[in-house]
C-alpha cells in the first residue's frame, strides 16, 4: 500500500532547497526535502573563494532575517570579498539547523511520474508521493568537460568541480585548461602545493575589477555604474532589480545574452597569486590528447604560434557547466522525455513548472528561461519565492500580496502577515 502523498518534496538541500523549505514552512504547506545540507559548498577545496560579493549570497527567507553578511560579521570574518567557501558552508548548515532541521539527509535515486502525482524513490528504500516535486539540484550533474578530453581515462582528467586533494599533485605536472575563476584558483592552489603547473585558455583572461562598496564611491560613480548582487554595471542592475524581464525577453536572444553575459573573468583578488607563478597560454585549443605510456599528450594549437605537444600527468577542467536534464541520474527516461526544453534545459514557466505539470526547477538549470541571476544564489530571492507563493496559493489558498510581489520585483523584502492577500 502507498503511503499517503506530501504536497511538495524538495529535491536538493542548497540555497534555493532551504530557502523554498523556509517559505513553504511559512505558508504551512506541507513538504519533506531531501539531500545533504550545503553538500557541494562543503565539496569545494579548502582556500577556495567565493567570487560574489557577500550580500549577494544570502539564503532567502521569508523574514529577511539571518543574512550572510550578519552571519560573517557576527564570526569577526570578511563580509564583502573575497570570503571563503566553506564560511559561506557554515553559515548554510547553521541556518538549515535553526530553519530546517527536519532535512533528510538521503539521496533520491528514482524519480517517476504516476498519474498526476510523483513517486520518489530513496536510497533508504522508502519510496515517497508527492503533488508536487521541486529540482534544486544546483550543478551537481552538469560540469562539462570538452570532447577532446572526454576520452581520457578518468584517472587522468577531472574537472574543477567537487572536491580535490591538492598535495596528491605535489611534483606532478598539471594542465590545467580554462582562463576564468574556477581554472584560475584551481591552477594557485596547484601551484601552492607543489605542482608544475601550466594553464591553457581558449582568449586571453578578464581579470574582474575591483568591487568597491558604495560607500567608498562618489554619487556620480554610483549612479553610472550602479552595484548589484551580481557585480557593478547598469545591466547587472536591471537583471537584479526587474528579474522577471528577462523571461520574456525572446528565447534567442534571451539564451544569447544568458550565455554571453558573466562570462569568465577570474576575481581580482586572485591576480597576485598568477601573475608569474606560471605558465599562462592564452588563444590555445587542444585539438587531440591520449595516453602515452604514464603520461597525457596533448596537441595544442595557439593562435600566432602554431602546432606544440604538452605532456602532463593529470588534466583539470576548468571548462564550465552544460545543463541537461538527461543528465539528471534519478529522473525516470519517460519523465524526462515528457520535459520540453530550451536547448537541454528544461523549458520553465514563469512560476518555475516544466511542460510537466507539479514538476518545478531552481537554480542554475533555470537560467536559459530565467537570464543570468538564476545561475547565483543571488537570484534565489526572487525565484524561490516567485515558486513558493505560486504553490502557496494553489495548495492553501494563501499567497503574497501585491504589495510583497512589487517588492520581490524590486529586490526588497516584505514582513510577512502584513496584508496578505490571495494571488493567482
Amino acid at each position: 500500500m502507498l503511503p499517503l502523498p506530501v504536497e511538495v518534496a524538495i529535491i536538493g538541500a542548497g540555497p534555493n532547497g532551504l530557502g523554498l523549505a523556509t517559505y513553504l514552512h511559512h505558508y504551512g504547506v506541507a513538504h519533506r526535502i531531501f539531500g545533504s545540507p550545503m553538500q557541494t559548498w562543503r565539496d569545494m577545496p579548502q582556500n577556495m573563494n567565493l567570487k560574489s560579493l557577500g550580500f549577494a549570497t544570502t539564503i532567502p527567507t521569508p523574514d529577511g532575517r539571518r543574512t550572510f553578511p550578519e552571519y560573517c560579521r557576527a564570526n569577526g570574518l570578511e563580509d564583502y570579498e573575497p570570503i571563503a567557501f566553506a564560511t559561506f558552508a557554515q553559515y548554510g548548515l547553521e541556518l538549515q539547523r535553526d530553519r530546517v532541521p527536519y532535512v533528510e539527509g538521503t539521496l533520491v535515486t528514482d524519480l517517476r511520474r504516476s498519474g498526476e502525482q510523483f513517486v520518489l524513490s530513496l536510497a533508504t528504500g522508502e519510496r515517497v508521493i508527492a503533488r508536487r516535486v521541486v529540482i534544486a539540484v544546483g550543478l551537481t550533474y552538469f560540469p562539462r568537460v570538452p570532447d577532446v578530453l572526454a576520452g581520457l581515462p578518468s584517472d587522468r582528467v577531472s574537472h574543477t568541480w567537487g572536491p580535490k586533494n591538492f598535495n596528491a599533485f605535489a611534483d606532478k605536472a598539471v594542465l590545467v585548461v580554462g582562463g576564468g575563476s574556477s581554472a584560475l584558483e584551481t591552477a594557485v592552489l596547484l601551484h601552492e602545493h607543489g605542482a608544475h603547473v601550466q594553464v591553457l585558455a581558449r582568449s586571453r583572461v578578464n581579470w574582474g575589477g575591483r568591487g568597491l562598496r558604495d560607500s567608498q564611491r562618489n554619487w556620480i560613480d554610483r549612479l553610472r555604474v550602479p552595484i548589484s548582487s551580481l557585480g557593478h554595471g547598469r545591466e547587472n542592475w536591471v537583471l537584479q532589480h526587474v528579474p522577471w524581464l528577462m523571461h520574456y525577453v525572446p528565447a534567442d536572444k534571451r539564451i544569447a545574452f544568458t550565455r554571453r553575459h558573466l562570462g569568465p573573468a577570474p576575481a581580482w583578488w586572485l591576480r597576485e597569486r598568477v601573475d608569474g607563478k606560471f605558465d599562462i597560454r592564452v588563444n590555445s585549443l587542444i585539438q587531440q590528447a591520449q595516453v602515452k605510456g604514464d603520461k597525457v599528450t596533448l596537441r595544442v594549437h595557439e593562435a600566432g604560434v602554431g602546432e606544440y605537444e604538452v605532456v602532463a600527468d593529470h588534466v583539470i577542467a576548468g571548462t564550465g557547466y552544460q545543463v541537461d536534464v538527461d543528465r539528471v541520474t534519478f529522473i525516470d527516461k519517460d519523465l524526462a522525455g515528457q520535459i520540453e526544453r530550451v536547448d537541454r534545459a528544461p523549458k520553465l514557466s514563469r512560476h518555475f513548472q516544466s511542460s510537466v505539470p507539479g514538476l518545478y526547477f531552481l537554480g542554475p538549470v533555470a537560467a536559459l528561461s530565467f537570464g543570468p541571476l538564476v545561475r547565483f544564489v543571488a537570484g534565489a530571492e526572487f525565484s524561490v519565492s516567485v515558486l513558493a507563493n505560486h504553490i502557496a496559493f494553489h495548495v492553501t489558498g494563501l499567497g503574497a500580496n501585491w504589495r510583497q510581489l512589487i517588492a520581490t520585483a524590486a529586490g526588497r523584502r516584505v514582513q510577512p502577515g502584513a496584508n496578505r492577500d490571495l494571488l493567482a
